[in-house]
């Protein structure tokens, strides 16, 4: 959990380093002291000046006003910055297919291979929500065999409006299978669209799943020297001694490969 906490803010540096490739646009100093940031969106040099500004007002000032202008940087493809600007991904409808690996983590873990779709909604340059659907196949400790089932409300915060984005995602969902139940996976990825005018793109994400287990066994077979093991359903024969460790979360570093369309 470390590890991953600390690639987040790995993450976040490079995304202020990345804010520097920024767009020009100016301060205006006036005057009578005031200071307006913006865009000049006209300028004669005899006459007056027209900005537009951070919140969207349109000022005109006559040049006798105007005390001194300097140019600064804007950082116009950051996506909590304005609105979208056709570059990242757009407002409207976004789905997602995933292919998706978990591997096993602490003494609970099992590891776990699927697919999963996603389908929402981009409300923000940065704010996308939806629900989706996850199917997994995997093994407990002891090789028995499970098929699972997983519904999952996600909410994915993208950081540049580019046709490179880092993102971050959040899935949190119950899954249906035999003695399981919540589920929580946060991860961080790189958005690559694969081409203009389209909403093509494809996904990779790293991240770390957290599976609640409503029962846990332990398993020890005094014929094996490789004991002990870790099961679910809790069946046993002759041989065995199985402990119900009750509730555990069962732990597993996640990744995923897909497309967004």
């Amino acid at each position: 959990m470390k590890k991953f906490l600390f690639m987040i803010v790995m993450l976040a540096m490079a995304l202020s380093a990345s804010a520097q490739e920024n767009e020009k646009y100016e301060t205006v100093y006036l005057n009578n002291g005031q200071v307006i940031k913006g865009k000049i969106t006209a300028y004669e040099p005899k006459s007056h000046l027209v900005i537009r500004t951070d919140d969207g007002q349109v000022l005109r000032y006559d040049i006798n006003e105007v005390e001194r202008v300097q140019r600064r940087q804007r950082p116009d493809n950051v996506a909590f910055n304005g609105d979208f600007n056709g570059k990242g991904p757009q407002q409207g409808y976004r789905g997602f297919v995933d292919g998706q690996a978990t591997f096993r983590s602490g003494k609970y873990g099992f590891s776990r291979f699927g697919v999963s779709t996603t389908h929402g909604y981009q409300f923000r340059p940065w704010l996308f929500a939806g629900v989706g659907y996850e199917y997994y196949l995997f093994k407990d400790q002891m090789d028995k065999k499970y098929s699972t089932h997983t519904i999952f409300g996600d909410v994915r915060i993208d950081f540049m409006k580019s046709s490179v984005d880092p993102f971050l995602d959040l899935r949190v969902g119950y899954n249906t299978g035999k003695n399981m139940g919540l589920m929580v996976s946060p991860s961080m990825g790189l958005r690559i669209a694969l081409g203009k005018n389209t909403p093509l793109a494809l996904n990779m994400g790293v991240g770390y799943s957290f599976q609640r287990m409503r029962h846990v066994y332990y398993f020890y077979d005094d014929l094996h020297s490789d004991g002990p093991y870790y099961l679910i359903d809790g069946k046993g024969d002759h041989n065995t001694t199985l402990i119900d460790m009750g509730t555990q979360i069962s732990g597993g570093f996640t990744v995923r490969l897909g497309i967004e369309f």
